[in-house]
């Protein structure tokens, strides 16, 4: 054998020693690799960031039943979704964190009104029921009632009724959507609103601007307003509060309209059976009120 065979002999050999050696490595990353991949469920984390007492032991009570898989095969989208089955979380965020686990870190719903009795809303409209019922009594919640499928509506009709009338630093206390899309509106200087659901925003923006205008110096004069009238509205005065006379000018976006309230008749027997303190009666009922005044 010649000194080339054999410098190719021992060439090729270490070529396979190689190559074997190259095999058992990957044969043994895989096993490992596999064996980590599938390893037992990953532990679920909450960030107590965010959470208060109550909110961070009920979302980890419900996470902690839940299986999300190893640390590699957790599908984070299907906890993502499973995390925001709690209707008073409003965004989430799930990662993996080598050493801690699959750690959830939630951002609750900030609630600014009561829907109903039990329920709270947020800016969005979207109704949520707290974790704890002292959420409920919080302090500056404003009351907003109607039906939860409206309450989007309801919502904004609020954000908007609060600006129309922040000029005269009137803000909302309670707000009353009916299944008749009637609003009653209790503002926080105790004054009353009923509008129906026609032309709701410009009869509203038009007594905001007589508040401001006209009937400035007689507004804390004014118990309540009756908005569901089609070419006026009527004025319930505070007891031993009825001016004699009220000259108003209101503009339109096309016309001037002059117009002067006059005090409404009515018989003795209608005012035995007049209820002054309910905003809701009917037009017909609040128009027979002796301390009313109908704009025409």
């Amino acid at each position: 054998m010649n000194k080339t065979s054999l410098n190719l002999s021992k060439f090729l050999s270490a070529k396979v020693w190689i190559a074997i050696a190259v095999v058992l490595f990957v044969a043994i990353f895989v096993l490992v690799a596999n064996r980590v991949y599938h390893s037992q469920p990953a532990k679920v984390v909450v960030n107590a960031k965010n959470l208060d007492a109550a909110q961070y032991q009920k979302l980890n009570t419900a996470m902690s039943k839940k299986q999300a898989g190893s640390f590699f095969t957790a599908v984070l989208p299907e906890l993502k979704d499973s995390v925001m089955q709690q209707d008073w979380i409003s965004q989430v965020d799930i990662e993996r964190k080598w050493g801690e686990g699959i750690v959830i870190t939630a951002l609750p719903r900030e609630p600014i009104a009561k829907f109903g009795s039990e329920h709270l809303i947020d800016s969005q409209g979207k109704v949520f029921k707290p974790v704890s019922e002292s959420e409920l009594s919080q302090d500056g919640l404003i009351m907003l009632q109607g039906d939860a499928e409206q309450s989007s509506l309801i919502m904004q009709q609020m954000q908007q009724v609060n600006q129309w009338f922040a000029p005269l630093k009137m803000q909302v206390d309670d707000l009353v959507l009916t299944p008749r899309m009637t609003w009653a509106i209790r503002f926080n200087n105790g004054m009353r609103i009923i509008v129906d659901n026609e032309h709701t925003s410009q009869k509203l923006m038009n007594l905001s601007q007589l508040l401001q205008n006209q009937l400035a110096d007689k507004r804390g004069q004014i118990q309540a307003v009756d908005l569901r009238y089609k070419n006026g509205f009527v004025i319930d005065w505070k007891k031993d509060s009825a001016p004699d006379k009220v000259e108003m000018n209101q503009r339109s976006d096309t016309q001037k309209t002059a117009s002067t309230q006059k005090a409404t008749s009515s018989t003795s027997e209608q005012n035995k059976n007049t209820n002054n303190s309910s905003l809701a009666n009917e037009p017909q009922a609040a128009a027979s009120r002796p301390s009313s005044q109908q704009t025409n």
